[in-house]
C-alpha cells in the first residue's frame, strides 16, 4: 500500500507515516528536529516563515528566544539534502522554501 503521507519536493520523498527521507531514492539520515523542520518548511512552500515562527512550531522556544539553533539546522538540512538554492534566507525576515514549481535542485 503506498504511502499516502508522503510529500515529494524535487528528488526529495518524505514520509509523514514511516518518518523516512530519500533523496534520489537513498535514505537519508535526519535529526528528529531536522525531520520536523523539513516537514514544516515543506508544508509552507513559498511562505517566508520568521525565526519566532519556526522555533515555536518546531523547538516550542517562546517568542523572542535568542538562539542560533535554527540557523545551525537549517545549514544542516541544506548540505543534508542539497537544498542549497531551495531554502533561502530572507534578510532580517525568515527562511523561504521556494514552491516546487520554482524549485533549483
Amino acid at each position: 500500500m503506498p504511502d499516502t503521507d508522503t510529500i515529494q519536493y524535487g528528488p526529495l520523498l518524505v514520509s509523514g507515516t514511516t518518518g523516512q527521507v530519500r533523496r534520489q531514492g537513498l535514505p537519508i539520515h535526519l535529526t528528529p528536529i531536522e525531520y520536523r523542520l523539513l516537514c514544516y518548511l515543506l508544508r509552507n512552500q513559498g511562505r517566508i516563515l520568521s525565526r519566532n515562527e519556526l522555533l515555536s512550531a518546531v523547538w516550542h522556544f517562546p517568542p523572542g528566544t535568542a538562539t542560533r539553533t535554527l540557523d545551525i539546522h537549517i545549514a544542516s538540512l541544506r548540505k543534508k539534502l542539497g537544498l542549497q538554492q531551495a531554502i533561502k534566507t530572507v534578510n532580517k525576515k525568515g527562511y523561504l522554501l521556494y514552491p516546487e514549481s520554482e524549485r533549483t535542485v
